[in-house]
């Protein structure tokens, strides 16, 4: 029962990451974002509905959590500071966002710092899960002699 607010996390962003193969009025140019938020959705929908005996699992999953919500920060951060010819902005590469201002210096000044605590966190955890399935020594700490 403990894993069912996961599980409802897991098939929004399932139902995301699908929206450009079965949305027939979802437009090209979205495709890129809701792919991203279905990613964001999935990974903390998998991270919350395994259960706590899966350590490695659940690290993977936050991690790609963490990861893809940094670089969501960090698109947002990153935007350019006046709009294209055609009146609209280009983040992450994506053009088209429409919007009646740029993003002001304090909202990038706190996307950037979510972008780094997130995408050091993401990296962090990684690191942490590689070492753990590739580092571990036998008992005494050295190589077993040949």
């Amino acid at each position: 029962m403990r894993a069912v607010p996961g599980l409802l996390a897991l098939l929004v962003g399932a139902g995301l990451i699908g929206g450009p193969w079965w949305s027939s009025t979802l437009a090209k140019s979205d495709y890129p974002l809701v792919i991203v938020l279905g990613i964001v959705f999935a990974a903390i929908g998998i991270f919350a509905a395994l259960p706590d005996s899966w350590t490695r699992l659940r690290t993977l999953s936050f991690a790609l959590f963490m990861g893809t919500f940094g670089f969501v920060c960090a698109a947002l951060a990153l935007t350019p500071l006046h709009p294209a010819a055609d009146g609209t902005w280009a983040i992450a590469g994506i053009p088209g966002f429409v919007s009646g201002a740029p993003i002001p210096w304090w909202a990038r000044l706190i996307a950037g710092f979510f972008a780094i605590v997130c995408l050091g966190t993401a990296v962090l955890g990684v690191w942490g899960l590689v070492r753990d399935l590739f580092g571990r020594m036998p008992e005494g700490g050295a190589d077993p002699p040949a």
